[in-house]
C-alpha cells in the first residue's frame, strides 16, 4: 500500500514539475514575442546628424582612477586594463567610420600639452588642433569579471560605462549614454529571454559584456 502511494506522489510531483516548467517556458515565449525592440536612428537621421557634424575624435577611454583617492590599488589595475580592452574594441568598432578618428592615449599627449587648463579648454584645443566639431569621451566606472565558468558562475560579469559626445566650439553634450549591466540568470529576470537567447544562455566574460555594451550604444548614436 505504501508503495502504490509514493508512486502516486512521485507521478503527481513530477506532473506538477512538468506544468511548472511548461508554464516558464509559454511566459517566456510571450515576453520574447512582447518584446519591443530598441528604437535606432534612422539613416535619415544618421545623415542630417553627420552633416551637423562631420568630424568627430574619439579619446582614450578615461576611468575613475584619478578623480577617486578611494580606488585600492588592484581595483585601479583591474579598471586600467579594462580601459585598455575597451580601446581596441571602440577603435575595431569605428573602422570604416569616416568621420571618426580615434586618438590613443600616446597621441594624446603629444596633441595637449599638460598645463592646458579646463577640460572644456582641452576639449576646445583638441577641436581646434584637428578640425573636426566634437569629441567622443567615454568613463568606465565598474569592470568586474565573471567567477565561475560559461554554465555555473559564481559571481556574475558586471560593468558600467558612459558615453558623451562634446561639441568641441562650446562644451554642449550632443549626446550621451549610459551602459550598466550586471548579467542575471533567465530565471531571476525572465524579461531577459531575449538577451539570454542571444549569448546562448551562458554566463559571460566581462570582455564579451562590454563588447556587446559598446556596440550597443555606438549603434544607438546618430552622430556615428
Amino acid at each position: 500500500m505504501n508503495i502504490k502511494t509514493n508512486a502516486k506522489e512521485v507521478n503527481v510531483k513530477g506532473y506538477s514539475m512538468f506544468l511548472h516548467l511548461l508554464a516558464i517556458c509559454a511566459i517566456t515565449t510571450i515576453l520574447s514575442a512582447c518584446a519591443t525592440k530598441q528604437t535606432l536612428p534612422t539613416e535619415q537621421e544618421r545623415q542630417e546628424a553627420r552633416v551637423k557634424v562631420p568630424c568627430i575624435i574619439a579619446l582614450p577611454v578615461e576611468t575613475t582612477v584619478n578623480r577617486d583617492a578611494s580606488v585600492s590599488y588592484s581595483d585601479a589595475a583591474v579598471l586600467e586594463r579594462g580601459a585598455e580592452f575597451m580601446d581596441s574594441v571602440i577603435n575595431e568598432a569605428l573602422i570604416g567610420n569616416n568621420n571618426v578618428r580615434a586618438l590613443s592615449e600616446r597621441q594624446l599627449v603629444a596633441l595637449i600639452p599638460s598645463d592646458s587648463g579646463s577640460r572644456l579648454t582641452l576639449i576646445q584645443n583638441i577641436g581646434s588642433e584637428l578640425k573636426c566639431g566634437a569629441v567622443l569621451t567615454t568613463s568606465l566606472i565598474d569592470y568586474r569579471q565573471r567567477q565561475g565558468g560559461s554554465y555555473g558562475a559564481e559571481s556574475p560579469a558586471s560593468a558600467t560605462f558612459t558615453m558623451k559626445l562634446i561639441s568641441t566650439r562650446d562644451g554642449r553634450v550632443l549626446w550621451q549614454s549610459m551602459f550598466k549591466e550586471t548579467q542575471q540568470s533567465l530565471l531571476s529576470n525572465l524579461m531577459s529571454f531575449s538577451k539570454a537567447e542571444s549569448r546562448g544562455f551562458k554566463w559571460i566574460t566581462v570582455e564579451e559584456l562590454v563588447r556587446q555594451g559598446i556596440n550597443e550604444k555606438l549603434k544607438e548614436c546618430p552622430y556615428l
